[in-house]
């Protein structure tokens, strides 16, 4: 839900890749398309020339800020300002480097889901009609014109639920960076000696699956020793039992102590402080005392059973503050690959993170830029300190040396469910290219992709919202297509 768009110098590479194929994906276009989505409903930020000039109102999308009472809102930000960061009431403008409050697509104490902003008011419209429960297993193509004539799809298992729909236009494929260039080589649309693996005829020999990128992170935990006073965990299940009545009868999200987002940012960058342009993003989760929620961040995340307890014994003791270091701007590349034929089975996926050196140099310097708020007064005082994980395969490591940390990055290496790239953006001559700028599949008529599989680069921030702005983007390509 964080609404998030990166910073100029994202989609100005962006541009830079295209040359002059196509139309401009330069900031100024973007911010645009950004706009146009949106519903800013925090009226501060709408206030004087570049308020109305980086948002949008009236837009489907709706963007507010979400519940800061919880008392780790304060203590960060009373942190930030002694160690001399700026505090930034906009990331979304052209400021990115400080601390600040985030916004979300949210509509009061609920989620506003692209489903919900888009979907829900076109529901009734006669020319639009959704089928829930449906699998894609493929696109068919003309084999004579390679033009796309429509998709096929399966609803249930059985033979009869093969379907077919025809497009009269096109097909404008949206599955995601992992389904999409499944989709696309299930389809013959991709390197051909993948395709020849399992006996799919090529088509376009493309780059699919290729080039993606994910923000990868770490997690830190604090551990807060003084904010409990003296309840119990049964104490605080029953509070947790309180808020959530309120939210769900009353639809009230102030107070509800549930593991949340704590709505507040920090954007650094590791190399140069006064470089514009952040390297890391910092997301801050409060995990409330008792209630078993470090063991569902535990077994989200997967870890190790001596990691899982460490983590489930300290939020037994007292609230932790889960803080997710992003690595913006990953040098290190996977790939999406076919596992079967059979559309039913999930595609490989080789994240290949750390790959590059220099990407865990980086979170371990975002690391130790993150151990500076335990020198600050506001973390003293609640009794902050960082919590020693343990790792058995970093024992043998000095604790707290630069070692450790490189070692302990490798172990608590986690996604932050960001995937993109994998049907990349380029020019005519970009090898590496499956879509051109206008979003259409190189060397197929009548097939296009507008989800983030396209990104040629993975942008400095949450790709929910760049995502959004791309579907605006091909939109707007369509309706100028087809006048």
């Amino acid at each position: 839900m964080a609404y998030m768009r990166g910073n100029r110098r994202d989609y100005d590479r962006w541009q830079s890749m295209l040359g002059s194929d196509g139309p401009e994906w330069s900031w100024p276009k973007v911010l645009e398309h950004f706009r146009k989505s949106e519903n800013m409903n925090v009226s501060e930020l709408l206030d004087g020339t570049d308020g109305t000039l980086y948002h949008g109102t009236g837009g489907y999308l709706n963007v507010d800020h979400i519940d800061n009472s919880n008392p780790l809102y304060g203590i960060i930000e009373r942190a930030s300002s002694e160690l001399g960061y700026a505090w930034l009431a906009d990331f979304n403008r052209d400021r990115h480097i400080g601390y600040g409050r985030a916004q979300f697509t949210v509509i009061g104490a609920t989620r506003c889901s692209p489903a919900k902003a888009f979907l829900t008011p076109a529901k009734a419209r006669p020319n639009l009609h959704v089928i829930k429960n449906a699998l894609a297993t493929g696109i068919t193509i003309d084999e004579r014109s390679n033009v796309a004539q429509g998709v096929r799809f399966m609803v249930g298992s059985h033979e009869q639920s093969k379907l077919t729909v025809r497009a009269r236009k096109e097909v404008i494929l949206s599955a995601g960076s992992i389904n999409t260039p499944q989709l696309l080589m299930l389809s013959g649309i991709g390197p051909k000696d993948e395709l020849q693996r399992f006996g799919i005829p090529s088509r376009v020999d493309l780059p699919v699956g290729r080039n993606l990128q994910d923000h990868v992170a770490i997690t830190v935990f604090y551990k807060f020793n003084a904010l409990n006073g003296t309840t119990t965990v049964e104490d605080a299940m029953f509070a947790q039992l309180d808020s959530l009545y309120e939210f769900t009868m009353r639809n009230r999200s102030q107070g509800v102590r549930f593991m949340s987002d704590l709505g507040v940012m920090s954007f650094y960058n590791t190399v140069n402080v006064t470089d514009p342009y952040p390297d890391v993003q910092v997301m801050n989760i409060g995990v409330p005392r008792g209630g078993g929620y470090g063991e569902l961040l535990a077994s989200n995340f997967e870890f190790s059973q001596p990691i899982a307890e460490s983590i489930r014994k300290a939020n037994s003791e007292a609230t932790l503050l889960y803080s997710h270091i992003i690595l913006l701007k990953p040098k290190s590349r996977g790939r999406v690959r076919l596992a079967s034929g059979d559309p039913r089975v999930h595609p490989l996926i080789d994240a290949n993170y750390l790959a590059q050196e220099e990407d865990l140099r980086t979170l371990v310097r975002a690391v130790r830029i993150e151990q500076r708020l335990l020198e600050t007064n506001a973390f003293r005082m609640a009794g902050a300190e960082l919590l020693q994980l343990i790792i058995p395969g970093c024992a043998h490591f000095q604790y707290d040396s630069d070692e450790y940390w490189e070692c302990y990055v490798r172990y608590m290496t986690v996604t932050t469910y960001h995937p993109v790239g994998t049907a990349k953006m380029g020019h005519a001559e970009d090898s590496e290219a499956v879509v051109d700028a206008r979003l259409r599949v190189k060397g197929v008529q009548g097939l296009r992709v507008i989800d983030a599989s396209i990104m040629p680069e993975i942008v400095s921030g949450n790709t929910n919202a760049p995502t959004i702005m791309i579907a605006e983007m091909g939109a707007d390509f369509i309706k100028q297509q087809y006048a």
